[in-house]
């Protein structure tokens, strides 16, 4: 490996270290305004829908909402168990199980 490989692959490391560790060092010394921190508590579900979402609604490339979407089914039967009781791994197992009913039955 040319030896300009080996630099650029050691400061992208360097700079992804600290990046990463500037947050844990400063999250105790800087208060954050009251908007901002109430505004990054939606980070994480903001970020999982993204994820989410597209994989539920998204096959074959297309965007398909017919009741042929197996993955969009168990998806809304998950989210509804898991509104209701407020269990993640009930919710990941009822859209498991009706995953495997969906595909065993049609």
């Amino acid at each position: 490996m040319r030896t300009e490989m080996l630099y650029i692959i050691a400061g992208m490391a360097v700079v992804t270290y600290l990046t990463r560790i500037s947050f844990l060092i400063l999250v105790g010394r800087i208060v954050l305004p009251g908007f901002l921190s109430r505004g990054l508590k939606f980070i994480p579900i903001g970020i999982l829908t993204a994820f989410v979402i597209p994989g539920l609604m998204i096959t074959g490339g297309q965007v398909n909402l017919t009741l042929g979407n197996y993955y969009l089914l168990a998806g809304l039967v998950s989210g509804l168990v898991a509104a209701r009781w407020k269990n993640v791994f009930l919710a990941m197992g009822s859209g498991m199980l009706m995953m495997v009913i969906l595909k065993s039955t049609f």
